[in-house]
C-alpha cells in the first residue's frame, strides 16, 4: 500500500491545492449539508439511547454525563451547549420510561445508519470509485460502522470519566491548584484526539469501496480532518460569542441553526480528509510511471 505520510511525492502546497480543487469539484460542502441533516435527526434520539444505557450504571451515571457535558462545553458555542445540556436534562426523565421509547430509538438507528451511508457515498466520491458492493453488504457495513463509532463514543466517555478521576487524584497528590485545567490539558484532549483519529481511520478504511487497503490508524487526511474540525469548532464558537446576528435573525431557533452549522462543518472536515488521502494515493500511483519514464529517458541518452 502507498505510504500516505510520504504525500505521494507532493509538496504540502501542491497537496493542499489539489485537495481544495477536488473538494470543490466533488461538491464536498453539498454532501456535508446532507450529512448534517441526518446527524441532526440522529443526535437527540442517540442522546436518549445513551442516557438509557447509563441508567444501567446508576452509580456513575451522573459523573459520566458531567464528563460528556464538560467536553461539549469546551467545543460548542455557548447557545448550542445550553441547548444540548437542557436536552440532556429533559431526556433524563424520558430515559426512565424504558420500553415506550422504542419507536424513538428505532428512529435514531435509522437516521444514524442513513448518515453513515451518506458518508460512505461521500467518501466514494472523494476516492473516485463507484459503489459496486451489493445492497446487503452496504447495509451491513453501514450498520457495523455506525455501531463501531457509537462504541468509540461511549468508550471515550468512559475514558474521560476515569481519566478525570485519575487527573484529580494526581493534582491532589502534587498539590496543584487548577485541577480542572489540568484535567482538560492532560486527559480530555489527548483522549479525544486518539478516539477521533481512530474513528476517522475506520471511516477511511472501510467506508469507501476500496480493495486491498491496509489498516493505518493515522493518515494525513485524518490529521487534517481533525485539525479542521477542531479549528472550525473553535472559530465557530468565537464567532457566535462575538457576533449576535444569529440571535437577531433566527430568534429562538438560533441555537438549532448553530448546531446544524457545527454538524455541517464536522461532516465537511471528514470528507476533506478523505479527499486529501485520495489525492496522495493518486499522486503515488502515478509517480512510479513518471520515474520509470525518466529512467528510460536517461538510459537512452536523449
Amino acid at each position: 500500500m502507498t505510504r500516505l505520510w510520504s504525500r505521494g511525492g507532493l509538496s504540502w502546497r501542491e497537496l493542499i491545492y489539489r485537495t481544495s480543487r477536488e473538494s470543490w469539484e466533488d461538491e464536498v460542502f453539498g454532501q456535508a449539508a446532507r450529512l448534517a441533516f441526518y446527524h441532526f435527526l440522529a443526535l437527540f434520539p442517540a442522546l436518549l439511547l445513551l442516557l438509557v444505557l447509563l441508567l444501567k450504571f446508576a452509580v456513575v451515571a451522573a459523573d459520566l454525563q458531567n464528563s460528556l457535558l464538560a467536553v461539549l462545553q469546551q467545543i460548542l458555542p455557548d447557545p448550542v451547549f445550553s441547548l444540548l445540556s437542557g436536552m440532556v436534562q429533559e431526556l433524563n426523565g424520558k430515559a426512565r420510561l424504558g420500553g415506550s421509547l422504542f419507536p424513538g430509538l428505532l428512529a435514531s438507528v435509522w437516521a444514524s445508519i442513513n448518515g453513515t451511508w451518506a458518508m460512505m457515498r461521500g467518501l466514494n466520491t472523494a476516492y473516485e470509485v463507484e459503489e459496486r458492493r451489493p445492497l446487503w453488504k452496504i447495509v451491513l457495513i453501514a450498520m457495523a460502522l455506525t455501531i463501531t463509532l457509537a462504541v468509540l463514543g461511549l468508550l471515550s466517555l468512559v475514558l474521560l470519566f476515569f481519566g478525570g478521576h485519575m487527573g484529580e487524584a494526581f493534582a491532589a497528590g502534587v498539590d496543584l491548584p487548577h485541577k480542572t485545567m489540568l484535567l482538560v490539558l492532560l486527559v480530555r484532549w489527548p483522549v479525544l484526539i486518539a478516539i477521533l483519529l481512530t474513528a476517522f481511520a475506520i471511516l477511511y478504511r472501510f467506508a469507501p469501496n476500496l480493495f486491498h487497503r491496509e489498516w493505518q490508524w493515522s493518515t494525513p487526511g485524518a490529521v487534517v480532518a481533525l485539525t479542521l474540525w477542531v479549528g472550525a469548532s473553535l472559530l465557530l464558537r468565537a464567532y457566535f460569542t462575538l457576533s449576535h446576528s444569529y440571535e437577531q435573525i433566527y430568534g429562538h431557533l438560533a441555537a438549532v441553526s448553530m448546531l446544524l452549522m457545527w454538524l455541517y462543518l464536522t461532516s465537511a472536515a471528514i470528507l476533506i480528509g478523505g479527499e486529501m488521502n485520495s489525492e496522495i494515493e493518486k499522486a503515488a500511483d502515478h509517480k512510479p510511471k513518471q520515474d520509470g519514464a525518466l529512467a528510460k529517458h536517461q538510459r537512452s541518452g536523449t
